[in-house]
């Protein structure tokens, strides 16, 4: 088997895992008692099957569990670690990933997305397609290739989500 060596491919499909978390974490969290909760119905597991199969471990992974920051953390970079490094990748990649400027700067801005819609977002259950196209469309935004432009020419490091298990 053929391993990737490409970091920009690698970046793409870490940020991919992690923009799936948060839309997780957004639409199926709940509160029982002092825990929150990932509770993801059916009908909505069904359609990642099929429509994001590559995600359907993930989903099943989280769902019906206690989450908090660090165990959605250590989700995430497990589920890296599972799926790419050395499966997909080979093995010195995902560690560059996690080093790598325009990651954490694509991490950065969307995350920057999130908290500026998150109203519109909380309107109607999207689903995870929905989300990415519309964060694809307002990435395009000139505002927004500047903001980004700004921020990798800075040598601003956003900061990230430390995962130590992909290493």
């Amino acid at each position: 088997m053929i391993r990737s060596v490409s970091i920009k491919s690698a970046i793409k499909d870490t940020l991919e895992i992690f923009q799936f978390d948060q839309w997780l974490r957004f639409y199926f969290v709940v509160q029982k008692g002092e825990e929150l909760w990932i509770e993801i119905p059916d009908a909505t597991l069904a359609w990642i099957k099929e429509h994001r199969p590559e995600m359907h471990r993930l989903a099943d992974m989280v769902n019906n569990a206690v989450i908090d920051y660090q165990r959605s953390q250590d989700n995430v970079c497990s589920y890296v670690a599972a799926r790419l490094d050395g499966q997909k990748y080979e093995k010195t990649v995902l560690p560059q990933v996690f080093d790598n400027s325009t990651f954490k700067v694509e991490l950065y801005i969307f995350n920057v997305w999130l908290k500026m819609h998150e109203q519109h977002l909380d309107e109607e259950q999207l689903t995870f397609d929905e989300w990415v196209d519309m964060y694809a469309n307002w990435n395009d935004l000139d505002e927004v290739k500047e903001y980004r432009a700004k921020l990798v020419e800075n040598g601003t490091d956003p900061g990230m989500p430390e995962c130590s298990t992909a290493q």
